[in-house]
């Protein structure tokens, strides 16, 4: 679970690696990649196959470690592996996403005050 969070916050966003050619053309697809997903966050895609419609989420990374998101983690490692290339992807139903991340959420925001 840690290799996975490091790998996470390594990233930034789980799309493949770029070729080892500092061509220009792979700076314009890693900055496509990048488009749209904030400094810190990373993209979350939750849903998809027997549960039905895929929801993209992006998720601040430090939220990633949190209990009832490790968990969720966990089972994506179950089901894809650690060395699954692509974007984060978390195989349970969007509204069980929902719940833990508004519960992480919510819980993150009480120890700051």
């Amino acid at each position: 679970m840690r290799q996975l969070i490091r790998r996470l916050s390594r990233v930034g966003d789980c799309s493949p690696p770029p070729p080892s050619s500092s061509s220009s053309s792979a700076r314009k697809k890693r900055s496509k990649a990048h488009a749209g997903v904030p400094e810190g966050h990373v993209p979350v895609h939750v849903g998809g196959g027997a549960e039905g419609a895929e929801e993209r989420f992006l998720v601040r990374t430090e939220l990633l470690g949190a209990p009832a998101l490790a968990d969720l983690l966990g089972r994506a490692a179950q089901e894809y592996g650690y060395r699954h290339q692509g974007p984060l992807r978390i195989p349970c139903p969007v509204d069980v996403f929902r719940r833990a991340l508004a519960s992480v959420s919510v819980a993150g925001d009480e120890e700051g005050e």
